[in-house]
């Protein structure tokens, strides 16, 4: 008995057709990670049957729950010192490896990974809200130690919050190259519990930069995407103002640093409305805020620095 090339054809289809529904019908293997709510904690999640991801502890309730969910060591990547005390009084080893916004250095991920190698687990991450560096940092663990593909670390890092503005952040999980077993073995397994915030000079330079950026972006009409410097710059002013960096110099320059963080907010906002839709009405409220932002500064400079 024959068939007709037409008859054989339909055969194939439903064959197919049988084939994909079967395999659409399997279950899918569950991310590697979930979130979880926990009290006085915020965007906590369990990652990788290893680690925990959240926000910075502050209160003895918060090391408790910690110390209850098994934690052993705390692994901050805040710029502000850790309450090494604290967690101390609940059985917690603290250990700090702070980075900015701007991407992990080398020498962090190295860190990173042999911490992730060789403390005591389960390990929680952690930076001040939870979003935006500890979930980075969380992402080039996985990759160094539970064989995580730079797409999954990509949306990991998405679903935990940390914002696609923060560019240098994801080019770190992008670009992840797992270091050598030589390397690793280099890198002393003394971590540091608290590491000294950076000093106010230290983080002006880093303004500096990203002002230059952003007044270079200025004179071609802030092309697209302009505003990841702008919330670079606005993160720069907060960690400056959160972690004491200008402690000393009194409440009029405390009170200055703020209102350069609202005004550096109000910039990323007007850059980010630019970005998403351009008009020359656009333009015009960027170069006002990113004006604004510049009096405030120089404002200071004459104050404190002149």
């Amino acid at each position: 008995m024959t068939h007709s090339p037409r008859s054989a054809l339909l055969s194939a289809l439903i064959v197919a057709s049988a084939w994909w529904g079967t395999l659409r019908a399997q279950p899918q293997s569950p991310p590697p990670y979930r979130p979880m709510q926990l009290q006085g904690l915020d965007n906590v999640y369990a990652v990788a049957g290893r680690f925990f991801s959240g926000s910075v502890p502050q209160t003895d309730a918060d090391f408790a729950l910690l110390q209850k969910l098994g934690v052993k060591t705390l692994l901050s990547v805040d710029g502000a010192p850790p309450d090494v005390e604290r967690a101390a009084k609940f059985g917690l080893r603290y250990v700090h490896v702070p980075f900015g916004y701007d991407g992990i250095p080398a020498t962090n991920v190295l860190q990173l990974i042999r911490a992730a190698q060789t403390l005591p687990g389960p390990v929680y991450v952690h930076c001040h809200h939870g979003k935006h560096r500890g979930p980075a940092a969380v992402a080039v663990m996985c990759e160094g130690v539970a064989g995580w593909e730079p797409a999954l670390a990509e949306r990991w890092m998405k679903l935990a919050g940390t914002a696609t503005n923060y560019t240098g952040l994801y080019r770190s999980a992008a670009t992840f190259n797992a270091p050598s077993p030589e390397a690793l073995a280099r890198v002393s397994t003394n971590f540091p519990s608290r590491v000294a915030v950076a000093p106010l000079a230290g983080i002006m330079v880093h303004i500096d930069s990203r002002w230059d950026a952003l007044k270079a972006a200025q004179k071609q009409e802030f092309p697209a995407p302009a505003a990841p410097n702008a919330l670079q710059l606005q993160e720069l002013f907060h960690e400056a103002h959160r972690t004491g960096a200008g402690t000393g110099r009194g409440e009029t320059f405390e009170s200055a640093l703020h209102a350069a963080d609202t005004l550096a907010a109000e910039l990323t906002r007007q850059l980010d409305v630019l970005d998403a839709q351009r008009s020359a009405e656009r333009i015009t409220a960027a170069t006002e805020a990113l004006r604004a932002v510049g009096k405030s500064c120089s404002a200071c400079h004459r104050n404190f620095r002149d």
